[in-house]
């Protein structure tokens, strides 16, 4: 299920530099000392001091992904899960097949039939 971004996430930036974390305590915490702490996501409160209010994540305008997973409805492309096609034995064999075509006939039409390979 995708998630949307969220401020707690170790790739999460803020371009004003401006994102802090309070913990239930009321200690002030950099984003760098969160993750160094391994303290958990719900006993800190992300925190703009720019704003001087509870960081608004995705939807502020100066949110940034280090990954640049952010897509633009601030959903997290890291949690999206992407279709993998596979293709059979077979199918792979043709595609080398076509693509060997193609290359032996540019090399025919190049004038490689003295060269030494194994493809004409």
């Amino acid at each position: 299920m995708p998630r949307k971004c969220d401020p707690r996430c170790p790739y999460f930036r803020c371009l004003k530099k401006a994102l802090k974390f309070i913990t239930k305590d009321g200690r002030i915490l950099s984003p760098r000392a969160v993750s160094a702490l391994n303290l958990d996501p719900s006993s800190v409160e992300a925190w703009c001091t720019w704003a001087n209010d509870k960081c608004s994540g995705y939807r502020c305008k100066y949110a940034n992904c280090i990954k640049h997973a952010l897509l633009p409805d601030g959903t997290c492309a890291l949690s999206v899960r992407t279709r993998t096609v596979s293709r059979s034995i077979e199918e792979e064999a043709k595609a080398y097949e076509k693509e060997y075509m193609v290359l032996r006939d540019k090399l025919k039409h190049l004038g490689a039939k003295e060269l030494d390979l194994d493809l004409i």
